[in-house]
């Protein structure tokens, strides 16, 4: 990397942080740094959400290259709301490394609000587990802005476009970034960025990040089977039509990374954990082999499924409200079934099956239950809830709820006990987020 671009020592300016932003203030705070820096931000509106919010832009700086950074493509993942917004006053801030960049970088804090405010009762509580499971919320597969770009391709055809994934994509058209980062985060584990690029040197780059903030590399693939490790915590991101599994029902698009690709941009998609395991970085062998690994914790996450689906079938009958939440939980029951079912496709080679697992692969499907019981069960308990604030006390909705309290209860407990991690930081995470962008950037330069 140039000497001339000292990252590190521009990330030792980000302040302590105590929780996550919410919906209005990420968009005063942009109104509110265009205003400290009228030469050097622009703010325009980009698009419109499906309930109204306006969805909106900044752009920092001159440049003979442009850098699309946008956050909350999944809002149960807020960590990058924070990091756009500290990006954006770093960049404003430091004359000496937005020059040495040589970049125009626009800024999107927030791509789905509407999804963000459901989420918004625990962003003031980081590191709370019952909070977060309580208020969780994730769009279904095909209301999630992240992977719902038209993929015109058969198998897999995919046109229903959202507003928010229109919004994203007029971004991408008007930019045509050389360089996207998509602000993500896990749960649990290590750090991990998922990769769409060919620069020999970036890969490396990126792996060293997390540890200038003393986090650990996330060294497993747990989530999409087709993705290929390139460095330490750093996967190749598949293409849409790489997961697109023949006859079965189409719930997603493609990527921003496939949308932007036709642009020949990069695009790095930054994965931080709320909590800390070092079993996650650890590549020794646990003892067993990864089809037994494997197979193991996904026989507990198809009995997760199978009971949080029979408990939301046996209510169907009484409940009355098309909610966010009802089609969040049917969506997320098949695709529990479905990630099941891409591993066992993928255990099917002998050779994968039998090979040692690592101690990282055994801790990421050990605790993959966990968090999707708990994810599962409060989606569901909001599904009850919203029947019971409309009035709707129907037999199938009072023991629905009642089941799936004692679940949750139960669960949680279980959790506390298998994914003992400490909460971390905010700050060290958004030193992560904005690390990975900016070193990417040096690198592409």
């Amino acid at each position: 990397m140039s000497s001339d671009v000292d990252i590190r020592a521009a990330l030792r300016a980000l302040p302590a942080l105590d929780r996550f932003p919410l919906v209005d203030e990420l968009s005063a705070e942009l109104d509110d740094l265009a205003a400290r820096y009228p030469d050097l931000v622009t703010v325009r509106r980009i698009g419109t959400s499906r309930l109204g919010d306006p969805i909106r832009m900044a752009s920092i700086g001159s440049g003979d290259r442009d850098a699309l950074v946008f956050g909350g493509p999944h809002p149960n993942e807020p960590v990058g709301f924070a990091s756009v917004r500290e990006l954006g006053r770093l960049l404003c801030a430091d004359d000496g490394l937005r020059t040495a960049l040589g970049f125009r970088w626009h800024l999107i804090p927030c791509v789905d609000p509407d999804g963000a405010r459901l989420n918004e009762s625990w962003y003031g509580r980081p590191g709370d587990r019952e909070a977060y499971a309580r208020g969780f919320y994730r769009p279904a597969g095909d209301e999630q802005v992240e992977w719902t770009f038209a993929h015109r391709a058969e198998p897999g055809y995919f046109d229903r476009v959202l507003p928010e994934t229109t919004a994203l994509a007029h971004a991408i058209d008007t930019v045509r970034p050389v360089l996207q980062s998509s602000l993500h985060n896990g749960e649990y584990g290590g750090v991990f960025h998922y990769l769409r690029g060919d620069h020999p040197d970036l890969p490396a780059r990126l792996a060293e990040v997390a540890g200038w903030v003393g986090l650990a590399p996330h060294n497993a693939v747990w989530e999409m089977p087709e993705s290929g490790v390139l460095a330490p915590g750093v996967l190749r991101m598949p293409t849409a039509q790489e997961l697109v599994v023949p006859d079965e029902p189409v719930t997603f698009g493609a990527s921003s990374a496939d949308y932007a690709s036709r642009y020949g941009t990069t695009t790095v998609v930054s994965e931080v954990p709320y909590w800390e395991d070092a079993r996650a970085a650890d590549t020794s062998p646990c003892g067993s082999a990864f089809g037994e690994v494997v197979r193991t914790h996904l026989a507990l996450m198809r009995e997760v499924g199978e009971v949080v689906g029979e408990v939301y079938r046996a209510a169907l009958p009484d409940l009355a409200l098309d909610t966010p939440f009802r089609r969040s939980t049917a969506d997320a029951v098949e695709q529990v079934r479905a990630m099941c079912d891409g591993w066992s496709r993928a255990l099917e080679d002998p050779a994968t099956a039998r090979r040692p697992a690592t101690v990282a692969e055994e801790c990421s499907f050990e605790v993959l239950p966990h968090v999707v019981r708990l994810r599962l069960a409060g989606t569901l308990l909001r599904v009850f809830r919203a029947e019971i604030g409309v009035g709707n006390t129907r037999a199938g909705v009072r023991e629905g709820a009642e089941v799936v309290e004692r679940l949750f209860t139960t669960w949680l407990a279980e959790a506390d006990k298998a994914m003992p991690g400490e909460p971390i930081e905010l700050r060290r995470l958004v030193a992560t987020q904005i690390g990975a962008a900016l070193t990417a950037a040096a690198t592409l330069r």
